[in-house]
């Protein structure tokens, strides 16, 4: 089992920060993205890039077709995170666990957004014994991404004993 822990001065929020009506594709929505990049010095990168903006505008629309598929609420909380890759895998795990604990016991639906769907493969089985203690009964894992990784993703979802829906992105 590995223990983590962000550090204060990280300017992480497992909430998230909420996305625009312009990117989300509702203006009535509860969408967050977690783990946007804060910190320039670090990162080269801050907020909304041009590429996650694109990300987020390609991801949306078939997301909320997940949703309505799925038959959750559009009320649920939806909350998109981030794997950054310019961040270490750990790094990406940890705070992907703290959205986790955050999530557990409660309706929610998350996404995992990236560049690089191998790291948000590695990310979420690098916390999987930790996430599979969680409840996670309630949060809907959706995944819009490469067809190659929804056998390994939904695996983990079900050893999370998470609902799991996905559709390719192309």
């Amino acid at each position: 089992m590995v223990a983590f822990s962000v550090a204060q001065n990280t300017g992480f929020s497992p909430l998230g920060q909420r996305v625009p009506p312009a990117l989300s594709g509702r203006t009535e929505t509860n969408v967050y993205i977690v783990n946007l990049p804060t910190d320039s010095a670090a990162l080269g990168l801050v907020g909304y890039t041009p590429q996650l903006s694109e990300l987020i505008e390609d991801a949306m629309p078939l997301v909320w077709h997940l949703i309505a598929r799925q038959s959750l609420s559009e009320q649920q909380p939806v909350y998109l995170f981030y794997v950054n890759p310019r961040d270490q895998i750990a790094t990406n795990a940890e705070r992907l666990l703290q959205l986790l604990r955050q999530m557990s016991g409660r309706e929610q639906i998350w996404v995992p957004v990236s560049t690089s769907h191998s790291a948000i493969l590695h990310s979420l089985r690098l916390i999987l014994p930790e996430a599979a203690a969680l409840d996670l009964s309630q949060s809907s894992l959706l995944y819009v991404g490469d067809n190659a990784n929804r056998k390994p993703m939904k695996a983990m979802a079900e050893a999370c004993a998470m609902p799991f829906s996905f559709h390719a992105l192309y």
